[in-house]
């Protein structure tokens, strides 16, 4: 007879066999509800050092809770799941960070007495369950803040530079703020622990508040043991982790609720940064188009090295009530736009009663000192984070506009993007140099860390149209919302699907971006100049680019930059472009991808941010690492020792052949073909009949599991016909195979 299943979930398991009896077993007899079963668990605890008395313990816990259906021990599976998740890993840290910070002398003693790691955990969740449960929320951001996966960051623009600790912070206030804000009633309490989070080796030193309130009164049904059904009524808690840095003038919250998020973060930037979040949101524009309703007229202004002829508005587009809703009025370079709108709108037209301008387009004539060639200019921007100027391709044009806008003051916090601040988002510019796509919205740029504001100001970002919907996941609202204007300004309001309101959003969040590959690339390209000993850059491909040499051994060896070779496809296409290339020696390919190639033709590939120095570096790279690598690799460059296939995903590979450039494969069936010659001509027995060879496969010929341009490049090189029709063999010599003539049907073989 078949046994019958445990019912016991592996996480009471594990504590019944890992931790100390006497508390597993306290542990296992927690009820937190009058609807929990009572275990009724043997209470006689035998003593610790007999060890034959102790596994009968635990044996006899297991056979108790035996007798229990899955959905009596689902509550204990629960707690025993939250125990061990502070007893693992990075939750161990998070537990002793906040009893260090909570706890006294002697009960921080007490903890730390307990014999290991579960042991603590257990203690803590049976003497001190709200330092367990404030570990427990640490423990909650820290995962998401490690995955990059916050739900909401934001910049704070000071104007003084606050020094701020826990100690600092008024969690009274707070809280009332709040609660205020959010509404609750009187019954409902809310409250505000602070914490500081000492620095680690990837975060700076920040605070942590944990902010906990009652939910919206929510019932349940209960079905009573005299089979009528009850209701029980209970108030869901809420919980909001945000942490602060200082140092990056930063905050990150996790909530369930979007209107949760936007509310904490608010409420904390006012009360405790003492932030006028009315003047300037958590997240802000930059370009300020408002001067325009009272004038639609500009008057040159004075900059050295520059005499203008005129600059006019040639284009004004409105919003009028709604973003659907536009009004626009294009006028030629001749014509005053102020007085055409005053003559066919009237003279207190509908531009000073604006909902807001997206669109002014600004025309200037001008020209160098010392320099009779007249130049025009034409400035346009869209909404108040987008200007035509970053598209300009002369820096002097660019420079010029910039200060023009300036001058005029609708440019307020334009920045360039120094060096150093570069060289600190190097990774991240890189991955977004590896996009399949090139656009990219502003949450994902919130997941990399990037301010698209700043990117921007760069040139690097363009701005494109906003999301019409943003996906909601919200405990009452789960599917897609629309998106509304609201009247905070750089913050759009999210709508569910019956005009339900789920908070407010940054706009950025929902705009989309055009990345200016050229000016990206041009960036990584300069990022990476200190690197090379000789400096040739030549765009080989959209993807591949000939950045230059590196000396090795007293050896110029030729560097490459290549994206996108996590695309099998753009992988074998570089690999036939780069043995094209083979009379230039083994070379360095550094990939933007973490999932690469081994060898791209007679090249070692590298992942570039493998490579990369640490932060105190002066060398942006650890040249010692590279050159490693590339040792490593040299000998595989050329061949290897022997033939082999190495794959290096479940779709891509390597071919080595001694005295043979590599020759990447893209797809299973690639790898298998030569995986079949190789072990052929390992056996000695090299030709392979066909229909063996393409077993399994819906084509019946290798050639048919190739591009024609890759078939071209590798038959009668890597693979040629057998000594016999119909059989094919691995080439292993530097002479192609004589060739034997093909049947016409050989793809039925």
């Amino acid at each position: 007879m078949a046994r019958k299943a445990s019912p016991i979930g592996p996480h009471v398991l594990a504590l019944i066999e890992d931790a100390r009896v006497d508390l597993a077993r306290a542990a296992l007899a927690v009820r937190e509800g009058d609807n929990e079963p009572e275990f009724k668990l043997p209470e006689d605890v035998p003593d610790l050092a007999d060890e034959e008395a102790v596994e009968a313990f635990r044996q006899a816990l297991v056979e108790t809770l035996s007798d229990f259906d899955r959905d009596d021990l689902r509550p204990a599976e629960q707690r025993s799941r939250r125990i061990r998740a502070l007893a693992e890993k990075k939750g161990v840290t998070s537990l002793t960070t906040i009893v260090e910070q909570q706890l006294d002398e002697t009960r921080s003693q007490e903890f730390h007495r307990q014999p290991d790691e579960l042991c603590r955990s257990i203690w803590a969740y049976l003497h001190e369950r709200e330092t367990f449960e404030d570990a427990e929320s640490f423990h909650f951001a820290r995962q998401f803040r490690d995955h990059g996966k916050l739900y909401d960051a934001f910049e704070v623009e000071l104007e003084n530079q606050v020094a701020l600790d826990a100690a600092a912070i008024d969690e009274k206030s707070l809280a009332s703020k709040i609660k205020g804000v959010l509404e609750l009633k009187p019954e409902i309490s809310c409250t505000v622990k602070a914490l500081d989070l000492p620095a680690t080796d990837t975060h700076p030193a920040s605070i942590m508040l944990i902010v906990r309130h009652g939910g919206p009164l929510s019932s349940v049904y209960d079905h009573r043991q005299d089979g009528r059904r009850g209701t029980i009524y209970y108030r869901p808690p809420n919980e909001a982790t945000l942490i602060y840095t200082p140092s990056m003038r930063q905050i990150e919250v996790c909530a369930d609720s979007p209107v949760v998020r936007q509310t904490v973060s608010d409420s904390f930037a006012e009360v405790a940064l003492g932030h006028d979040i009315s003047q300037k949101p958590l997240t802000w524009k930059r370009y300020n188009l408002s001067r325009f309703r009272s004038s639609l007229l500009l008057q040159p202004p004075e900059i050295e090295g520059y005499a203008f002829e005129f600059a006019r508005v040639i284009e004004a587009e409105i919003r009028l009530g709604t973003w659907r809703r536009k009004l626009q009025l294009k006028v030629t370079v001749d014509d005053d736009i102020q007085e055409v709108a005053d003559r066919y709108l009237g003279a207190r037209n509908i531009f000073r009663r604006a909902e807001a301008f997206s669109r002014i387009t600004i025309a200037v004539a001008y020209n160098l000192i010392g320099d009779e060639k007249q130049r025009t200019l034409n400035i346009t921007i869209a909404g108040t984070k987008s200007c035509n100027l970053q598209s300009k391709p002369d820096p002097e044009e660019r420079s010029l506009g910039f200060a023009l806008l300036k001058e005029w003051g609708i440019l307020s916090a334009f920045r360039q993007i120094a060096h150093d601040d570069l060289r600190a988002i190097f990774p991240q510019l890189v991955q977004l140099h590896d996009r399949i796509e090139d656009e990219v919205s502003g949450s994902y740029l919130l997941e990399l860390g990037l301010d698209p504001k700043r990117l921007i100001e760069g040139g690097l970002l363009e701005r494109r149209d906003r999301q019409d919907v943003v996906l909601i996941e919200d405990d009452d609202v789960d599917g897609e919302g629309a998106v509304k204007p609201s009247a905070t300004e750089g913050m759009i309001q999210a709508v569910g699907p019956f005009g339900e309101d789920v908070g407010k959003r940054p706009a950025s969040d929902v705009e989309m971006f055009a990345i200016n590959a050229q000016w990206l690339h041009e960036t990584l390209m300069r990022l990476m100049k200190p690197l090379l000993s000789k400096r040739a850059a030549e765009i080989l491909d959209p993807d591949l680019t000939l950045v230059g040499a590196i000396q090795i051994d007293e050896a110029d060896v030729p560097v490459y930059f290549a994206r996108r070779l996590n695309d099998p496809k753009a992988a074998q296409r570089l690999d036939l472009m780069l043995r094209a290339r083979g009379t230039a020696g083994v070379g360095i390919v550094f990939a933007a991808s973490e999932e690469m190639p081994s060898h791209l033709g007679p090249n070692v590939v590298m992942p570039l941010l493998s490579h990369l120095a640490s932060a105190d570096e002066e060398m942006l790279f650890a040249r010692d690492g590279i050159e490693l690598a590339y040792r490593d690799g040299l000998s595989l460059a050329r061949g290897g020792v022997s033939p082999r296939v190495v794959r290096t995903g479940k779709q891509s590979g390597t071919l080595f052949i001694p005295g043979r450039e590599p020759l990447h494969l893209a797809g299973n069936d690639q790898l298998t073909i030569f995986e079949r010659l190789v072990v052929a001509a390992g056996k000695g027995s090299p030709d392979v009949q066909v229909k063996a060879l393409m077993e399994g496969f819906e084509s019946r010929s290798p050639q048919q599991a190739f591009r024609k341009e890759t078939w071209d490049s590798i038959r009668d090189v890597y693979i040629g016909k057998g000594a016999k029709n119909g059989y094919w063999r691995l080439l292993l010599t530097a002479q192609p195979t004589e060739a034997v003539a093909e049947p016409a049907e050989e793809a039925t073989v």
